[in-house]
This record gives structure tokens, sequence and C-alpha cells, in this order.
């Protein structure tokens, strides 16, 4: 069932190159973030129980709450249960939820005026706002049964904090000087 989540906070894009972790296949992904409880929030909730009841009927509610109950399969998570190495909630998720949609295929990529964006143009990066456009999917097979996601297209909507984006240089602390020719650097 094809989702849009609308002004949703992007963190963790990889949209224009594919990445994987250890051995597993590489996949284009994003993580959204969105208020608990707010409308995109309430409206992803409620797909996402239509998928399960017309796969599942009317056991949808026990393959949710055991999809929910297991922390590495659950769909929609806690924003204040991720944590970094010192404990403390990672930067942008407190009192958020999120989700992480991936896919194979490269996502369309598009600016607020639908014209295709490229990495060369900076946008969307982690901590702007962008709409999502998801499949909701139910896995039923031998490995389980799911409610999945896959990302489709991301449009960048407007400028946010810019998650993880480090301390900018300080070139007023380089000495200035002419330049030399041999190409020492030391």
């Amino acid at each position: 069932m094809k989702t849009l989540l609308k002004q949703v906070r992007l963190s963790y894009p990889s949209l224009f190159k594919a990445s994987g972790y250890g051995d597993s296949e590489p996949k284009f992904s994003a993580t959204m973030l969105m208020d608990e409880g707010g409308e995109t929030h309430t409206k992803l909730m409620a797909a996402i129980e239509k998928v399960a009841k017309e796969e599942f009927g009317d056991k949808a509610k026990a393959v949710l709450k055991k999809q929910d109950d297991n922390s590495m399969r659950r769909l929609v998570k806690i924003g204040n249960e991720k944590t970094d190495d010192e404990g403390d909630v990672a930067d942008g998720y407190a009192d958020m939820v999120f989700m992480k949609a991936s896919n194979k295929v490269k996502p369309k990529v598009i600016s607020r005026a639908k014209q295709e964006l490229t990495e060369a143009d900076g946008k969307p990066y982690a901590g702007c706002v962008v709409n999502v456009q998801v499949d909701l999917w139910a896995q039923n097979n031998s490995y389980g049964k799911f409610i999945n996601c896959k990302l489709l297209a991301v449009q960048f909507w407007e400028d946010g904090e810019s998650f993880g984006g480090g301390a900018s240089a300080d070139l007023d602390a380089f000495d200035e000087g002419e330049d030399e020719a041999d190409g020492e650097d030391w």
C-alpha cells in the first residue's frame, strides 16, 4: 500500500548510493522521524493496520503485537529508545517515533518543485524536512509474518537543523604565506 509521510525529518539518508552493513546486500535507505501521536504518525499506523488486516484477517492484531514486541522487527520505533554510546537519546530523536525504509532500487529524489535532485545538490540531507512515499507490504512466508516498508521516493520540503554536521573548519587558524612550488606538505 503506497503511503505518503508528510513533512517528516530525514535521518541516515542513503538516497544516492546504496550502502550495506557487514555482508548485507547494499540498499538505498532513509529513516523518517515524526511527532509521536501527530497526524503523520496516526495515518501511518492506520495504514499499517489496514495492510495487516488485508493479509492476516482476524490475526492482524496478534501479528502486529508480535512484530512490535521484537525490537529488531518493530516497524515504527520509539525515538527515546535510540541512544548513543553514552546512553543519551540520539540527536533529534527525543519524543519522536521513527521508521526506516529501504529498497534495492534507487528511489526518486525530487525538490519541492518536483525537479530531480542529485547528490551534488546537497539536498536532501540528514535533518531536513521531507515528504516520503513508501510502500507498506505484508510478508507472509517461511521467514515470518510482518509488515515491511519499501522506500519509493523522497521530496525535499524545507531546510532543517542538520544532524551530525560536526565542527566546521576555522580557516583563521592557518598561517598566511606564499604558495610553495616544490609541493612539499611538511
